[in-house]
């Protein structure tokens, strides 16, 4: 009699799979739910940990993990949405909700609430993920942004024993580390600013000092954002030059061990340390002008598409990812990646504590309080918003360079970047 159950049960079993469903307790059916997911930086097997987790919770649920390359991923993400055969779950740059605008679909309140947005995560979270209506459009995994990498050696080898924390301490230790050659030209940089050219992430350089200088990004007509430009471009001129043209980019420089500071994300600290395994380095908080408190952020969240068919199930995978336990697990499997010596600073205060004494990671999550964001970010490849708006700070760098005078130069950035703006429909 068993046998002739498992006869008569085979075809209905066999029949389910192919209908996709499972068979649920009483046997009432489940349809299989497929969730299309685009990410950047993680690899698969990193992903599939978690994914594996939710699996044990939503068996019936099936989410199939892409790697994309970020070169016209904003394209592509747009136009595939658009037509109907893009991902249900994306990765986008927290500047891209202008652009993205039409294919973001509001963060449901019982996935993530108003007040968990102010109380879970830093306060530049919750305005730059945010439309026009006011909604939120994405949940961040990870913070990034600037940070101050230094050189131990040099530092060492001049006496100096810890990074500068102010701006005027920054400029007087960057010529004392600088090392030039018989003939006037610079063997060893004290620090990579000045010039477009070579500084890598130099407009989330200038961007952080015209913040912090309390200059309007939107309109630099002001003379608080001419002094930020004027200070910036004086690194590599005159008397005190400690940067010029000249020198390679200043990653490179950096991971050569021919330059004593540089500016950059975390994620630059996995390609320095592959590029040299033995320089000693660490990572400190960005400098401050005196009795100030001005970070700058560059960061990525998830969103669903508006036009998936399973929003529902696709925001519920975002919450369980945000789940405090999944982000540590996202981290270790990053930190455990081929290549990678860590993985993307947590997004949630609750977790700071957890990073804060990481030689790396830890100067990332102290500023995290007061970062702030501006669509000047450096390396999103967006071909769109960003690379405009550097273009036209780029712009702004080289007349200084050829001896125009910054309120000018900004003039004619400011008209720019209003032209930009107002494309995007940002007032």
């Amino acid at each position: 009699m068993p046998n002739l159950v498992k006869v008569l049960l085979l075809p209905l079993l066999f029949s389910l799979v192919l209908s996709g469903c499972s068979l649920l307790p009483g046997g009432k059916e489940e349809e299989v739910i497929t969730i299309r997911y685009w990410g950047l930086w993680e690899d698969a097997n990193a992903i599939n940990q978690v994914i594996n987790e939710y699996k044990k919770i939503k068996p019936n649920v099936n989410i199939v993990y892409e790697k994309r390359s970020p070169q016209q991923y904003r394209e592509s993400l747009q136009s595939q949405i658009g037509s109907g055969e893009g991902p249900d779950l994306f990765r986008f740059h927290n500047t891209w909700v202008p652009m993205l605008k039409d294919i973001l679909d509001p963060v449901p309140s019982d996935i993530v609430s108003t007040s968990d947005f102010k109380k879970n995560f830093y306060p530049t979270v919750f305005f730059d993920l945010r439309n026009n209506d006011k909604k939120f459009v994405g949940v961040p995994l990870e913070i990034d942004g600037l940070a101050l990498y230094w050189n131990e050696d040099i530092f060492k080898a001049a006496g100096i024993n810890s990074p500068p924390s102010t701006w005027s301490e920054l400029a007087q230790t960057a010529i004392k580390l600088t090392v030039r050659d018989p003939s006037g030209g610079i063997r060893t940089a004290g620090i990579a600013l000045g010039t477009a050219s070579n500084v890598d992430h130099f407009s989330d350089i200038l961007g952080l000092m015209i913040l912090q200088n309390g200059g309007d990004l939107k309109s630099p007509t002001d003379q608080a954002s001419a002094d930020a430009l004027e200070y910036y471009a004086n690194f590599a001129k005159g008397p005190n030059q400690v940067w010029d043209e000249t020198m390679p980019s200043s990653t490179f420089a950096f991971a050569g061990g021919n330059l004593a500071m540089y500016f950059g994300p975390s994620w630059r600290a996995t390609e320095i340390k592959l590029f040299n395994p033995l320089l000693k380095f660490k990572v400190a908080p960005v400098p401050q002008l005196e009795g100030g408190n001005v970070g700058w952020a560059s960061y990525w969240a998830e969103g669903v598409s508006a036009k998936s068919t399973n929003k529902r199930e696709a925001w519920e995978f975002i919450k369980f990812l945000q789940v405090d336990e999944n982000l540590v697990k996202l981290y270790s499997e990053a930190s455990r990646t081929p290549g990678r010596i860590l993985g993307e600073p947590y997004p949630k205060v609750s977790l700071a504590s957890t990073l804060e004494s990481d030689p790396i990671a830890g100067a990332y999550v102290k500023g995290a309080a007061y970062m702030r964001s501006f669509p000047m970010a450096s390396r999103t490849f967006d071909n769109g918003l960003n690379d405009q708006i550097i273009k036209a700070y780029e712009d702004a760098i080289n007349s200084v360079a050829d001896g125009t005078s910054a309120k000018t130069a900004l003039s004619t950035t400011a008209k720019n970047v209003a032209s930009i703006l107002g494309r995007f429909g940002i007032q």
